[in-house]
């Protein structure tokens, strides 16, 4: 139970500032940033104050919410302390852990200048330019230094992270490798070769490294998650089930959690009980991993549905059993992300959970996982109908929807998507209808498309394909294939029952639960990994003309015959 400060007099003797950094420190540890705060101002007004102290006043206010606070703050200190490497390095894996990327590389700059004999300075420097999407100012900042430092592990391990980030997984492997031959106990380490393999499609070798890593570091979020989705990808459940218990961990800055006194659901009977499903992660995965819902929906009483505001019309009119709930972001006192739910009795409800617990509790098996190929989203028949009719005044007897992106990009992830031009032989395709799915501003690059290529990508402007879900869904439906990345459009079109392609980079998803060509999800789903080798712009022409035309030519007999 949180228990407020008491009034905190402003310390005049050291022993006095002392007492307050340790009562603030308290409270900082039990995650009670707001009273921490109050302790560790009164403590600034210390003249010989410690210059740590700006570095937890910083992370108070981050946690509570107020970045560009915690961003003035982080100057501050900066301004106070330019010439202490000390604190500049305490100051920079604090700007790293709060995501304040280039204020994190102005520090680290200033230890570099400071301390040029640590390689772990020029670490620091070139993972903070990597994250904030310098990649090859960090590749180059490591190409020099590494000679210097050529038996630093963590210098080799830096460069094979920022190589995967521009060039791919497969190309950083030397690098790790020798990172990996320095210094075989860094978790990091070990966990990014997992990755490495796991898009080399050397699926045992990277649930192998990936339960290393676990081993090595046990607590932390990331390896466990590595184990987690290598385990799923060679149908190692009962890994998955152990790993996944770290999923929404409080060490995870991602994890959110519902605020309730509620009992958390451990797996138990749901026969006579009220359970309220709290929605995580992204829209698509929420759209996906709805598909647990109708066998919990069977099974409990009464079922709560937290989801996305965007999911609600769709969600009410495929679960009309359950009562379906938009949850609203919020932060929590002590500083963790939290979501809530409007108009729920916490007292009516005997458990509440997240919607990846249901998936570890229920699905302990291949055999578990329902096909759910004739789709398990309802959008209202009406909206069906208009477009179909919609659909049918094109030109051809084929429509297939395309999607290349993703909403959230990161450095990271830039590698996961082929840009627009990319599908240009996909798109240069005859006698296919190709209708654009992808949600946000993508105008210029189909008017790009039609200007230089003369290819025609449809595009429903009536549609809000970011934020009108049921809509969408409904014209969905009504397409012969839907077929892009690994993103929400292709799998909203699953669950309604229409067929999917992922095409996507260099290796299966975890979704796919050890299937080798899709997911045992949706049976009839297809699934088409770009070779670790080749660029998508060299994958592309070969897809086109070995999968998808094939695939059309097919289609068209059945429709004539």
């Amino acid at each position: 139970m949180k228990t407020d400060a008491p009034h905190i007099p402003v310390p005049k003797t050291k022993k006095q500032y002392v007492k307050l950094v340790e009562a603030g420190s308290h409270f900082f540890k039990n995650e009670d940033f707001a009273n921490a705060l109050k302790y560790f101002s009164k403590a600034l007004n210390y003249e010989d104050y410690q210059p740590n102290l700006l570095v937890l006043m910083s992370r108070c206010l981050f946690n509570l919410g107020m970045k560009s606070k915690a961003i003035s703050m982080m100057e501050h200190a900066l301004h106070q302390n330019a010439d202490n490497p000390g604190i500049c390095d305490i100051l920079g894996k604090s700007c790293m852990e709060m995501g304040f990327f280039d204020l994190a590389i102005k520090f680290y700059t200033i230890y570099c200048q400071t301390c040029p004999d640590d390689p772990i300075g020029y670490c620091n420097l070139a993972t903070a330019m990597r994250e904030s999407g310098q990649l090859d100012e960090s590749i180059e900042i490591l190409q020099d230094i590494i000679p210097i430092f050529p038996e630093s592990a963590h210098l080799w391990n830096a460069i094979g992270a920022s190589v995967s980030f521009r060039d791919g997984y497969p190309v950083s492997q030397p690098f790790y490798e020798e990172a990996h031959r320095l210094d075989p106990t860094i978790a990091s380490v070990v966990s990014n070769l997992s990755l490495v393999y796991t898009n080399l499609q050397q699926y045992e070798k990277a649930w192998e490294f990936a339960h290393k890593a676990v081993k090595l570091s046990p607590k932390n979020f990331m390896c466990q998650r590595a184990l987690a989705h290598s385990s799923y990808n060679i149908g190692k459940f009962d890994d998955a089930f152990e790993a996944l218990a770290w999923h929404n961990h409080l060490s995870n800055p991602d994890s959110v959690f519902m605020p309730y006194k509620i009992e958390h659901w451990q797996g138990q009977d749901l026969s006579g009980k009220t359970i309220l499903v709290g929605a995580e992660q992204g829209v698509g995965d929420e759209v996906l991993l709805a598909a647990l819902y109708p066998d919990l929906i069977r099974e409990a009483e009464h079922v709560i549905i937290g989801c996305d505001r965007r999911l609600v019309p769709l969600f009410q009119n495929s679960f009309k059993e359950a009562t379906i709930v938009p949850y609203k972001s919020g932060q929590h006192e002590l500083g963790y992300k939290v979501r809530l739910y409007d108009g729920i009795d916490p007292e009516k409800i005997d458990y509440m959970c997240l919607y990846t617990e249901v998936l570890r509790h229920r699905w302990r098996s291949r055999e578990d996982i329902p096909d759910m190929s004739a789709g398990f989203l309802s959008p209202a028949e009406d909206k069906v109908a208009y477009w179909k009719e919609k659909i049918t005044q094109l030109p051809h007897n084929i429509s297939v929807g395309i999607c290349w992106t993703s909403q959230l990009q990161e450095a990271r992830r830039a590698m996961f998507y082929a840009q627009l031009e990319d599908w240009v032989p996909v798109l240069a395709t005859k006698n296919v209808n190709f209708i654009n799915v992808q949600y946000g501003d993508v105008s210029e690059e189909i008017q790009n498309l039609l200007d230089k290529h003369g290819i025609v990508l449809h595009n429903f402007e009536e549609l809000d394909l970011k934020d009108d879900f049921e809509g969408t869904a409904a014209m969905m439906k009504n397409l012969d294939l839907v077929m892009g990345a690994a993103s929400a459009p292709v799998s909203q079109a699953a669950t309604v029952g229409t067929q999917v392609w992922w095409v996507i980079h260099n290796n299966r998803f975890w979704e796919s639960f050890g299937k080798e060509d899709g997911t045992y999800l949706f049976e009839t789903a297809l699934m088409t990994p770009k070779t670790p080798a080749l660029t998508w712009a060299e994958f592309m022409p070969l897809f086109a003309k070995e999968e998808f035309t094939p695939w059309v030519e097919k289609k068209l007999k059945e429709k004539s015959a």
